[in-house]
């Protein structure tokens, strides 16, 4: 062979690899279907009133619920509650308490709770002949509120939710206990 296509066949190799590494893996809510179960990695996020989910390589938002919660349809029967699981609910409930001088208000003992969860992916949708606006509610043509699209807080809906069946590979850095002035 040439030289000229030893030249040719190194940088076709090198021009396949550089393509294949820049591109961008995706995330598995842009191809998850409402009512699919999926096993995903992520970190807790503290959102007011709601327990969020940053999954790895996805830039939205997942609002976590455990199976045989009253909001969800999903049986009790679904969630496995072993060692994983308890470790999962400590890290992501435990607060440090208030004392008499000080009010400590979700001041949480764990942070960078990290977790591979299994669950049931529920998607909001929006019906047809409606809009969903900033805050989550849905109106009509006339802009009258029709209901609300999405899970979470009402001022902060988001449109996706996980209803936890499992959790594995549980991992969190202990917070220190807040200082007040004095």
């Amino acid at each position: 062979m040439s030289k000229l296509v030893w030249v040719l066949l190194a940088l076709s190799i090198c021009s396949t690899t550089a393509l294949a590494q820049e591109q961008p893996e995706t995330c598995i809510l842009d191809t998850a279907k409402d009512g699919q179960t999926i096993i995903v990695r992520g970190k807790t996020l503290q959102e007011p009133h709601d327990l969020g989910f940053s999954i790895s390589k996805c830039n939205k938002v997942v609002i976590l619920i455990y199976a045989g919660n009253r909001d969800s349809d999903v049986s009790v029967n679904l969630l496995h509650r072993d060692k994983n699981l308890k470790r999962f609910e400590k890290y992501t409930s435990a607060v440090y308490k208030s004392d008499k001088k000080n009010i400590c208000m979700q001041c949480s003992q764990y942070g960078d709770v990290e977790a591979t969860l299994t669950g049931k992916l529920e998607i909001a949708t929006t019906p047809d002949g409606t809009t969903k606006d900033q805050m989550g509610f849905l109106r009509d043509a006339s802009g009258k509120i029709v209901g609300t699209s999405g899970f979470g807080h009402p001022n902060r809906m988001f449109e996706y939710r996980l209803v936890i069946f499992s959790a594995s590979d549980v991992k969190a850095r202990k917070l220190p206990k807040p200082q007040f002035p004095k």
